[in-house]
């Protein structure tokens, strides 16, 4: 267990339980939230691009939650009992799917009562942030759509990396601040409230609970997302009741006091 007076370096990795997932240490800094006016792929709801400031270092997951440790927490009386289906694409270490973002919450509460430690959710801002992981490009590796990196979905232009459904978390390289799958895979839930800009967005890194929060944030594209939809920048609106076989979510937990 990683606590805030033990200081951890950015880059180390560490799990709160057995079957809680493995986190790893974002640093603390600042870094340009959206997409400059010219990048291919751009949607109007990524601007204005802006410098988010983020004060404290945070813990964020290594990877996507996974069925694994969705059923852990079903099977200790957690997550409300809800039994996620996976529609035939694979349990175990496959992100978890058919998750809507008050299941997603759910699993944090339950993180959170196991460990004492703050899970939650990570702000879209923190998710932008650990995803691009110090880059300022298109995907946190360059500017072109890569199948060594990412779970994308070739019949809509991405290059072939074996896996016509989810792939096993972690089965692409790591991103500069050592998270998989911010890429791919699956969309992630935020705990953002939906806004159609950035205009009065928070600067701190904070989530922004103004808005639309019937409709949440979620962020990275899924395996059946083109280059477009996987880049760092790139943000959708889903209804927070809703489900399906191509949202998961990753979990933050907070390090300061």
């Amino acid at each position: 267990m990683v606590t805030a007076q033990a200081q951890p370096a950015p880059g180390t990795t560490f799990r709160d339980c057995d079957v809680c997932p493995e986190m790893v240490v974002v640093p603390a800094g600042s870094f340009v939230m959206g997409s400059p006016a010219d990048e291919p792929g751009r949607y109007d709801d990524e601007g204005p691009a802006h410098e988010v400031t983020i004060a404290e270092p945070f813990a964020i997951g290594v990877r996507e939650v996974t069925f694994e440790e969705w059923d852990a927490c079903v099977a200790a009386g957690g997550c409300e009992g809800y039994d996620a289906g996976d529609e035939g694409r694979g349990r175990g270490s496959r992100p978890v799917l058919n998750a809507n973002w008050e299941n997603a919450r759910a699993y944090v509460f339950w993180l959170a009562a196991v460990t004492g430690e703050a899970y939650r959710l990570p702000s879209e801002a923190e998710w932008e942030y650990a995803a691009r992981g110090g880059t300022s490009t298109r995907y946190s590796w360059g500017d072109e759509p890569s199948a060594a990196h990412a779970n994308g979905e070739q019949d809509h232009g991405w290059p072939d990396d074996g896996h016509r459904y989810t792939a096993p978390t972690g089965s692409f390289a790591p991103n500069p601040f050592g998270l998989h799958d911010a890429h791919g895979n699956v969309w992630e839930w935020t705990a953002d409230c939906w806004n159609e800009s950035y205009e009065g967005a928070p600067n701190d890194g904070s989530a922004w609970l103004d808005g639309d929060c019937v409709g949440r944030v979620t962020r990275g594209g899924a395996y059946n997302g083109g280059p477009a939809y996987l880049r760092s920048a790139m943000r959708l609106k889903i209804y927070s009741q809703f489900r399906s076989y191509f949202i998961g979510f990753r979990v933050a937990r907070s390090l300061a006091p």
